[in-house]
């Protein structure tokens, strides 16, 4: 794949894949990013412990052997945390989201061990990680440190226009949380179908049919990394742009 991040390209991150969780929407998900050969990136709860989430139906099949399948057909599966219990609220992570948190602020070996019983999840059920995002985005060096030395590279989330190398893991911006295409540029488009009713379903249905020539898999993503100059000025100001935001227009 050409490198070249003017080009408008984007990737798909499902979150909160569960065995509680949306069946009947994620059924009809499927059969549009079939139509489509999409290809997206899903974060699995290895453990969900979550409450509010545990309302959601349970699957009636093996979850299992669906992440499998889906694997099989290239989606990326990601770590979506272990599981996805928030322990307590911070105020200095990684990307300045502060809120609610499974990661940040915790010991190193905490992390790691967090980190560990959730790839052995995978490992059991015969999937290998490389790819990690964490529940409201919140997480910090020590996390990183932790996905690294349990052999995860790769971190969907952050900013910039295009995936970028930093503390030696590759990271994937996630900008906006509703359907919108950048002008130029690669980013990560982020769905809950959990929180999905029908008309959400027709506008992504729309968006999709309209902009599926610019969404890529994941392993075209990697492809297209930037350390230029000007991915790591567009990181600054994004992420300067972004935090006010959030600061002032909650």
């Amino acid at each position: 794949m050409e490198k070249n991040i003017f080009k408008c390209r984007m990737i798909i991150r499902l979150d909160d894949i569960a065995p509680n969780m949306n069946w009947k929407m994620m059924s009809k998900v499927k059969d549009l990013f079939k139509k489509y050969n999409i290809k997206p990136v899903i974060g699995v709860i290895p453990k969900n412990e979550d409450v509010e989430l545990k309302t959601y139906p349970t699957c009636d099949f093996n979850f299992w052997d669906e992440i499998k399948d889906l694997k099989n057909q290239g989606w990326e599966i990601a770590m979506h945390g272990y599981q996805h219990l928030y322990e307590k609220e911070c105020y200095k992570d990684y990307l300045g989201h502060g809120g609610k948190t499974e990661f940040a602020n915790l010991p190193y070996e905490q992390q790691l061990k967090k980190i560990n019983f959730a790839k052995n999840i995978f490992k059991e059920n015969n999937i290998e990680i490389k790819s990690f995002f964490a529940p409201n985005h919140t997480f910090d060096k020590n996390t990183i440190k932790a996905c690294k030395t349990s052999g995860i590279n790769s971190i969907i989330d952050g900013y910039g226009i295009a995936p970028y190398h930093e503390d030696d893991v590759l990271f994937f911006p996630q900008l906006f949380y509703r359907l919108y295409v950048l002008p130029f540029g690669f980013q990560t488009l982020q769905i809950h179908l959990n929180n999905f009713n029908d008309d959400d379903f027709f506008r992504l249905s729309k968006f999709i049919e309209k902009n599926h020539r610019k969404i890529i898999s994941f392993n075209e993503a990697r492809s297209i990394y930037s350390d230029t100059l000007l991915n790591k000025t567009s990181k600054f100001l994004l992420e300067k742009i972004l935090r006010f935001k959030r600061l002032f227009f909650k």
